[in-house]
Parts: structure tokens; C-alpha cells; sequence
């Protein structure tokens, strides 16, 4: 019993300080001890509890009971935060502020992984999408492409795979394949199958691939993406250790950026890139400068327009470019007339004509050709997590 009650004691003690604290910040009429005990019964533990309680405090937030369902309230508390580090003079101050801001974009991060499409995964073959790209490991041969054409109950059908050249009398049929495909907003995936049979299809040739009830999940997204039209400058670097995190002065290669978050982007460019290709990304998000740095982990090209979507595997950013990334993913300022001509998003049919109208001369990215084994070696990795098996 008397722990009990010295428990109790505690929490009321622990209770008032936020509220003598909310007092010297302005928060005159807040019930502290109603919040902590709103969080627990929506279910956030006391960590959380108290990372919101100080968000409130610090953002001056009337109703700061808002912040354990509102993800809008969590993005102006976000975006409050940004504009204080900005003004704070105090570097006590101002270290305790980006404390705050790294703690809530983390909370931010978690509360969208929420969301039920970050968490349907695939079970079975049966639910992949028309027009999904599945990448098929052919051994000896190396990598070929395909996508979706119809996915039925007896088979799923697919566009004839594009690779490297086939050997003299070469068949898919009956053949058993290794399949990886990337599931937009989601993760990636592996399944084996086998090549039912192929026929001509009017100007094309068409195959059928047998369903699989095991497959495999790997790859789970990490960060929160988001999608763009966004002009930005490219850099070709020898090597990531040797790159800087420093803004370049001279114009770089120019391109879409099409999405990104705090660990990747996929880029558009013009003619065909090539994969393991160091890089370096510049862009300006909200008046500054971010710098993101990474490898062209796989490439989707497409041969009749000469386009490419390279997608870049980063590497940790520096803090502000970090900051930069996540306001602009999350899209805080998004309430704010002020900002409002910095949604940074392009007309995308524009962007692309303007990417395929450019040439090397005039700062387009150059064609570079691909070797065999590229596609082969970004797979590798994936396949190192995955296990083998074979059909009965």
C-alpha cells in the first residue's frame, strides 16, 4: 500500500512541473494530469506522452489533447519548431529545440507506418497489379524484364521478358524462375514460379506464368517517400567517400526528381544510366540547399522515349538536408498561404519534355550503356536475405 501511494505522489509531482512550465510558456488553462491520463487511455505510452507534452508547451498549443489524433496539428508543431530553431539565439535553447524536432520527426515517422498501406502486404501472387515490372533471374543469362498483362485465377500473364540476348534454342517454357518485383508504396518481394507455355499475341509474344502461394517479403521501406516533379542537378562521383556534403557551385547534369525520402530517390533522365553509379543529388527545398548522396541501385528505361528512372540508394544526409527531406516528404507547410508556391511540384508532362528535348551539351545526362551483369549485381542483395527453395 504504501508503494503504492509514493507512486501515486510521484505522478502528481511529475504532473504539476509541465503544468508550472506551461504556465511560464502561456498555457494558463491546461489540465495536464487530463492529458496524461487521454494519452493512456488512447493507448500512447508515458515516453510518448511526454515527448507530446513537450511539443505542446513549446508550440503553445491550447488544446494540446489534439496531438493524439491530429496529424495535422503534428505537422504545425513541426513546422513551429523549424521557424523557432531558426529565430532562437540561445544555443542551449536551440540544442533543446532540435532535440525536440529529431524526437518528433521520429513520433511522425511511426504514426504514418500506421497507415494500412504501409502494412498490406502481399501473401500470395494472386494480388499483384496489372502493369507491375517483375524482374526475372534466368541463371548463367542474367536479368530480364517483364510486366503484367492479366492476373487470373489459373495464371498470371506477362509481356515477353527483355534482357540480354537469348542462346540458340533457348526456351522459357517449363522453365523455373526466380522472381523479384518492387511494390510501390510497400516493399519487395521474391517468388519462384515456372513458364507454363508462350504464344504470339498479334505484334507481340506473351507468356504465362504458374501462381505461387509462397511469397516472400523483403526490403520493407524504411523511411516515408513521397512523389514529385521536381528539377534538380545530378553529379556523377567516382566514389561516395570521396564526395562532399558541401553544395557544388558549378551547374550539374540536369533531371526530375520524381520521389524521394531521407534514404533514396528515383530520378529521370535522359538516355540510359547505369547501375552502381555513384551520385550526388542538389536541389533547393524551401529557399535552401539539400544534398542527398547515394548508387543507382536499379534502372527502369524506356527505349522509345530514351528515358530513364534511376533509383538511388543514400546514404545518411547531413542535418539540415535531413530536416530539408522530411519537411518537404511530410509537406509541413503545407496550411501556410505564404509558402504556398513551395509545394515544389511541376506540371509532369513538361518536366519530361523538357528532359527528352535536352542533349549532353546542353546539361542533359549522356547515354550510358549498360552492362550485362548490372541488373544481376542490384539483385544481389536482395537475394542474399532470401532463402531457396525448390517445387516438389
Amino acid at each position: 500500500m504504501s508503494i503504492l501511494y509514493t507512486l501515486l505522489t510521484l505522478f502528481i509531482i511529475a504532473s504539476t512541473i509541465p503544468l508550472f512550465l506551461g504556465v511560464r510558456k502561456g498555457l494558463t488553462k491546461v489540465n495536464w494530469v487530463e492529458f496524461y491520463s487521454m494519452g493512456k487511455d488512447a493507448g500512447f505510452s508515458f515516453k510518448e506522452i511526454n515527448l507530446l507534452r513537450k511539443i505542446a508547451v513549446v508550440n503553445k498549443h491550447q488544446k494540446p489533447s489534439s496531438l493524439f489524433w491530429s496529424v495535422d496539428v503534428l505537422d504545425k508543431s513541426l513546422a513551429g519548431i523549424h521557424k523557432m530553431i531558426e529565430k532562437e539565439k540561445d544555443s542551449d535553447e536551440q540544442e533543446y529545440l532540435e532535440y525536440l524536432l529529431k524526437k518528433l520527426y521520429s513520433y511522425r515517422k511511426s504514426v504514418e507506418f500506421q497507415k494500412p498501406r504501409y502494412n498490406r502486404g502481399l501473401e500470395t501472387t494472386y494480388d499483384i497489379a496489372i502493369n507491375q515490372i517483375l524482374k526475372l533471374k534466368v541463371d548463367v543469362l542474367g536479368i530480364y524484364e517483364c510486366s503484367v498483362l492479366e492476373n487470373n485465377r489459373n495464371y498470371i500473364l506477362v509481356t515477353y521478358p527483355k534482357g540480354p540476348p537469348l542462346p540458340v534454342g533457348f526456351s522459357w517454357r517449363d522453365r523455373t524462375l526466380n522472381v523479384y518485383f518492387w511494390r510501390r508504396e510497400d516493399a519487395g518481394y521474391f517468388f519462384q514460379s515456372r513458364i507454363m507455355e508462350g504464344y504470339p499475341d498479334r505484334e507481340f509474344k506473351t507468356l504465362r506464368m504458374s501462381h505461387s502461394e509462397v511469397v516472400l517479403r523483403s526490403q520493407k521501406r524504411k523511411s516515408v517517400r513521397t512523389s514529385c516533379k521536381l528539377p534538380i542537378q545530378l553529379y556523377p562521383v567516382k566514389s561516395l567517400k570521396t564526395s562532399t556534403q558541401l553544395p557544388e557551385s558549378q551547374p550539374g547534369l540536369r533531371c526530375i526528381l520524381q520521389d524521394i525520402s531521407e534514404d533514396g530517390a528515383a530520378i529521370m533522365i535522359g538516355g540510359q544510366g547505369k547501375v552502381n553509379m555513384c551520385c550526388k543529388l542538389q536541389m533547393e527545398l524551401f529557399g535552401k540547399v539539400a544534398i542527398l548522396r547515394g548508387i543507382v541501385r536499379t534502372i527502369d528505361y524506356d527505349r522509345k522515349r530514351n528515358i530513364s528512372v534511376l533509383h538511388i540508394q543514400a546514404e545518411e544526409p547531413d542535418e539540415q538536408s535531413r530536416y530539408l527531406i522530411l519537411a518537404f516528404v511530410y509537406d509541413i507547410y503545407r496550411n501556410e498561404q505564404s509558402l504556398a508556391g513551395n509545394t515544389l511540384k511541376q506540371n509532369e508532362s513538361q518536366a519530361e519534355s523538357n528532359l527528352m528535348n535536352d542533349n549532353p551539351a546542353n546539361g542533359a545526362v549522356p547515354e550510358v550503356e549498360k552492362g550485362p551483369d548490372d541488373d544481376l549485381e542490384s539483385l544481389e542483395a536482395v537475394e542474399e536475405e532470401l532463402p531457396t527453395f525448390e517445387y516438389d
